[in-house]
């Protein structure tokens, strides 16, 4: 089975790079912590912003604009971007997503989510701190794992970075209580996504080539300045390096803005085997830390007023 891949080629790198005709919007990104650029290969690079598409940068066609849809119901003239004024356009564009954003319903909030743990972990003043490098958002693929995965990252533990050895992890993110359950027909929660996981594992060759493909997507990340604290584990003194993936994927669940009186997590729970995994915000933030990881049995105990908390909801009712 053949794997798409996101990694883009050396000549729209060396676009995006020093020197190159989009650099100016890597310097951008870089230096704004609402806009998030990804790889996604034939068809160029994304930039993001709220979790939505605010520029596509093709090899072939150049820069791409807004989607009409940000146009609907508002009499904004359609803008345009060019090399030439990509910073006016950018701040215009912005405008244009923030009203959208205001007057139609928005099914962004979770991508909004996925493009925050990115800067926390790429980008902040403590994203070298952290355990966890985020290589891919909005991953998709219509072969395995359902056809997507929310984050991909890689574990490079800050405190073992000697060792240049790198864990593959899937993260699903799942914002507020609707999103938790599986239904047969709609919304596929935390066990169809375990089970998808599962199967996308089971297919080893394709596991590793997968895991391949974001490795070299970090690594361009890296070469354009949009990952911090990579320095140590593209190189070997002056030469370059190929860091280890560990065989094992990982894989984990990202719960954000849920309300621990919903029976919504307490019946999923039950369906999930005992080895599911989560995220605990370390105290407050989305930076990502192995210590910080829980399995199911562990959240149990850690959070009870979630199983057990009858005499809660029936005092809201």
């Amino acid at each position: 089975m053949k794997l798409s891949k996101r990694q883009i080629s050396d000549t729209l790198l060396s676009m995006l790079d020093k020197g190159g005709i989009y650099y100016e919007i890597t310097e951008i990104v870089k230096t704004d912590p609402y806009l998030d650029m990804e790889m996604r290969g034939n068809t160029g690079v994304i930039v993001y912003y709220r979790g939505g598409k605010i520029l596509t940068i093709d090899e072939k066609k150049g820069l791409l604009g807004l989607d009409k849809e940000y146009y609907r119901g508002t009499t904004i003239e359609t803008i345009l971007p060019s090399t030439n004024s990509i910073f006016d356009y950018i701040c215009k564009a912005k405008h244009i997503m923030d009203i959208y954003e205001c007057n139609v319903k928005s099914k962004l909030g979770e991508k909004e989510i996925q493009q925050r743990v990115v800067y926390e972990n790429n980008l902040s003043v403590n994203a070298d701190n952290t355990d966890y490098f985020i290589a891919d958002i909005e991953w998709a693929d219509n072969n395995l794992l359902g056809g997507r995965a929310d984050i991909v990252a890689f574990r490079w533990n800050h405190m073992e970075h000697r060792k240049r050895v790198l864990q593959l992890t899937i993260i699903e993110v799942k914002q507020g209580e609707k999103a938790i359950k599986t239904k047969e027909k709609g919304n596929p929660g935390l066990k169809k996504h375990y089970e998808d996981y599962q199967a996308f594992k089971s297919d080893k060759e394709y596991a590793k080539s997968f895991a391949d493909d974001m490795l070299a997507v970090l690594r361009q990340k890296h070469k354009l300045g949009l990952i911090k604290g990579l320095d140590m584990l593209f190189t070997n003194g002056k030469k370059d390096f190929t860091p280890k993936i560990e065989e094992k994927i990982d894989f984990v669940f990202l719960l954000a803005n849920y309300h621990h009186y919903s029976d919504e997590l307490k019946e999923e729970y039950e369906s999930l085997p005992d080895e599911c995994r989560f995220y605990v915000s370390s105290f407050m933030g989305y930076g990502l830390y192995k210590d910080f990881i829980f399995n199911k049995n562990e959240i149990r105990n850690l959070f009870p007023v979630v199983f057990n908390h009858d005499h809660y909801h029936s005092s809201r009712n």
